[in-house]
């Protein structure tokens, strides 16, 4: 037996993994961090950070604080600070976030919205804003 003291996380950054050849349907919550590398279909809400490993695939609607893709989303993602698409991820659905990065190789396959106008549900959406005024024909 070992003298030496482990260490035990705190609860605010627990671990949740999905490992790989995991199936999993229905709603997935999470406070901390959270991976997965195994495949999911249906929810995922979290207070934190999310990451799909390589392999992972994952149909379903996601919103967390930050998210890191380098395996497959097929659905909407809406990501309360940041969303970082690497050069093996790929997101078929649309994206909001403040701030997003995308990898060469990154793929996004949707409509994306950040800066300001992702930051909170009172943002204008595009189609509220007034059109330019045309020209009158005689």
């Amino acid at each position: 037996m070992s003298a030496e003291p482990t260490a035990v996380p705190d609860a605010d950054e627990g671990l949740t993994v999905l490992g790989p050849g995991t199936h999993f349907e229905g709603l997935l919550t999470f406070r901390g961090r959270a991976r997965v590398d195994g495949s999911l279909r249906g929810e995922i809400a979290g207070h934190g950070l999310l990451v799909l490993g390589p392999g992972a695939h994952a149909e379903a609607r996601i919103e967390v604080d930050e998210l890191v893709v380098a395996g497959e989303i097929e659905g909407d993602v809406h990501a309360r600070r940041r969303v970082e698409l690497l050069a093996t991820g790929c997101i078929r659905g649309d994206v909001e976030t403040p701030r997003l990065v995308i990898a060469e190789g990154g793929r996004l396959l949707g409509r994306c919205t950040t800066g300001s106008a992702a930051r909170g549900s009172g943002a204008a959406a595009p189609a509220s804003l007034p059109r330019p005024s045309r020209p009158r024909s005689s």
